[in-house]
């Protein structure tokens, strides 16, 4: 689908940092070797405050649905009430990303079965 390819993922980041109502993020679109001559709209969002990663991409091919993964810990995490409170906001804007760009895939599919173009 034309919404996973980097550009547009790149532009949609922008669109979403631009915002501010989420603060600030560090997610990026990952490099990555097509599938199928596809791009798999692998989306990385670092957290600050804890040593697993995350990321977001498109459920499967064709389909709008976006999840958020969230990779095993190599290793225990403590931290502080404050630090809890800063990983609850983080992962918020994990949720709000995936959220919008699975609204910006909702809308461009549309608009793409609605004969326009990019």
């Amino acid at each position: 689908m034309p919404f996973r390819s980097k550009e547009t993922l790149q532009v949609w980041l922008n669109e979403f940092a631009a915002d501010g109502a989420h603060g600030t993020s560090a997610a990026y679109v990952a490099d990555q070797e097509p599938v199928d001559g596809r791009d798999s709209g692998l989306v990385i969002f670092p957290l600050r405050n804890a040593t697993t990663s995350i990321y977001l991409q498109p459920i499967e091919t064709g389909a709008p649905d976006w999840r958020v993964t969230i990779e095993a810990q190599p290793e225990v995490t403590e931290l502080s009430p404050e630090a809890v409170y800063d990983l609850c906001r983080e992962l918020q804007n994990a949720a709000a990303l995936c959220a919008f760009l699975q609204a910006k895939s909702v809308e461009h599919m549309a608009q793409r079965n609605g004969g326009t173009q990019d």
